[in-house]
């Protein structure tokens, strides 16, 4: 060191394993290993990550307070060193730190504690005895985590996002519309849902869907039948599985026998709907045939084997 410099300490040095789990950059990473490997020091330094950007929210997690202590002696001996006008208020379990960054401490002994956290984001949370919690628990948590403050992770990838559809030459000038329900369009309680979702975080740019609801219907009756050479017109993977649980089981309204009764389950229909408007087809015209009166073997070669249906 020259003269005059001040000699830095090193408050804490990863072990390897410590540094290949600081390196992962996967949305979730799981650091396993038995008592006394420094799972629970990486994740508490693995928190400080963002504290220089103001809006950064991380959040630590054990299933109860008590178990809590261990981890907020570890924050006492590493973050106020490195972060000497960082604050700790001990009521609310919450660091505070220059930029104006928060990382908070919390826990969940029953599950129906997990709706303390409703309503609130995190840009980083790092669950301690992960085995201590259930699965609901878990993604409920996981839920949270969504950052909504600029500077953070995600505000970067979505600008980078945004740059790239100012300059690949694929992208550049074009406007990527999506159809919705009309609905979200609705302006009469302020700001509605579609100018919302052209914001940050989304960038979403919508176009209402043509909610004519017996035209969309007959689109939907149109390609379930087949065309004139026996090819379905419309088909749904295995994969659809709300589709499928729904679609079957809707039923016509008992006073508006044309259209289907609105109270059940049609969320999904209603998608259908908007998208086959977008490039309605015109029924198929039903090819009558003559009936034989006498043909027990079928033995009429040029009779058609397609089995009109009407729908």
């Amino acid at each position: 060191m020259a003269a005059g410099r001040h000699k830095r300490s090193i408050v804490w040095k990863p072990q390897p394993k410590q540094a290949a789990f600081m390196r992962r950059c996967e949305d979730e990473a799981l650091y396993g290993g038995a008592a006394g490997g420094g799972k629970s020091d990486a994740l508490v330094i693995e928190a400080l990550r963002q504290v220089d950007v103001p809006h950064y929210r991380g959040l630590i997690v054990r299933k109860t307070y008590p178990q809590l202590s261990e981890l907020i002696d570890k924050t006492m001996q590493y973050y106020r060193p490195a972060f000497p006008k960082a604050r700790y208020n001990a009521s609310s379990h919450v660091w505070t730190f220059p930029s104006g960054a928060k990382i908070y401490f919390g826990s969940m002994f029953r599950t129906q504690d997990k709706y303390n956290y409703q309503g609130k984001a995190f840009d980083f949370i790092g669950v301690d005895e992960l085995t201590h919690f259930t699965w609901e628990e878990y993604s409920y948590l996981m839920s949270r985590n969504r950052p909504t403050g600029p500077g953070t992770v995600v505000y970067m990838q979505a600008r980078r996002i945004r740059e790239a559809e100012q300059n690949d030459p694929m992208l550049k000038g074009r406007v990527i519309q999506g159809v919705a329900d009309p609905a979200i369009f609705n302006e009469s309680q302020g700001e509605s849902i579609a100018q919302m979702q052209e914001k940050y975080p989304y960038f979403l740019t919508w176009r209402p869907g043509d909610h004519t609801r017996i035209a969309g219907k007959m689109q939907l009756h149109y390609r379930l039948a087949f065309d004139a050479e026996g090819r379905p017109m419309f088909q749904v993977f295995d994969t659809c599985r709300h589709f499928i649980r729904t679609i079957p089981n809707l039923a016509y309204d008992e006073s508006n026998v044309e259209d289907i009764d609105t109270t059940q389950e049609d969320h999904i229909y209603d998608e259908c709907r908007y998208v086959l408007m977008e490039n309605p087809i015109s029924p198929r015209q039903v090819r009558k045939e003559a009936v034989l009166r006498d043909d027990p073997l079928d033995m009429d070669v040029h009779r058609s084997p397609i089995r009109v249906m009407r729908v």
